[in-house]
């Protein structure tokens, strides 16, 4: 009978063990622990006179190619320390504009993807508007393969802080 309750009770506190440990269950699509993604950032302050930054550049390409495409992810974070109203200006590498409206004393962020066709969206540009000082002051970031490379206008960096006008 000592023998039968050692069994039950051991097989007892094994399940309970096993129950206690925590599970992992793979995500569909998600980045492996060797490293499946690459990401840089640069960061812009248009807010310090002495700084004569004026954005930020993030682009990538497809590694080991000299035209490839790689698609991306962008992510910008800006704020307005000013007292009056800016402009942020988001240039893609073919020139296209969008424009956001920041209000004074406020932030504003936002996400797109881009890299999906050569010479169009595989670099984007984001300048304060106006003369340096701006008031602006941020961040852009970009997340994509992990064989993707610096496209050759940004050096050898996925994203830089830009000291040219906007155009």
């Amino acid at each position: 009978m000592k023998r039968k309750l050692g069994l039950i009770f051991g097989l007892g506190v094994g399940l309970l063990l096993f129950s206690a440990a925590p599970s992992v269950v793979p995500v569909a699509g998600a980045a492996s622990a060797s490293g499946g993604l690459r990401t840089d950032f640069a960061l812009f302050d248009g807010s310090d006179p002495t700084s004569g930054e004026t954005g930020v550049a993030c682009g990538a390409k497809l590694g080991g190619t000299t035209n490839g495409v790689v698609s991306f992810t962008y992510h910008v974070a800006v704020s307005n320390w000013s007292a009056s109203g800016k402009v942020l200006r988001v240039v893609y590498n073919d020139g296209a504009v969008a424009r956001y409206n920041i209000p004074p004393l406020s932030s504003f962020s936002l996400s797109q993807a881009g890299g999906g066709t050569l010479g169009v969206d595989d670099v984007i540009r984001v300048f304060a508007e106006g003369a340096t000082p701006s008031g602006l002051a941020g961040s852009m970031s970009i997340l994509t393969e992990a064989s993707a490379k610096a496209q050759p206008s940004l050096g050898t960096s996925l994203c830089v802080t830009l000291t040219t006008p906007a155009p």
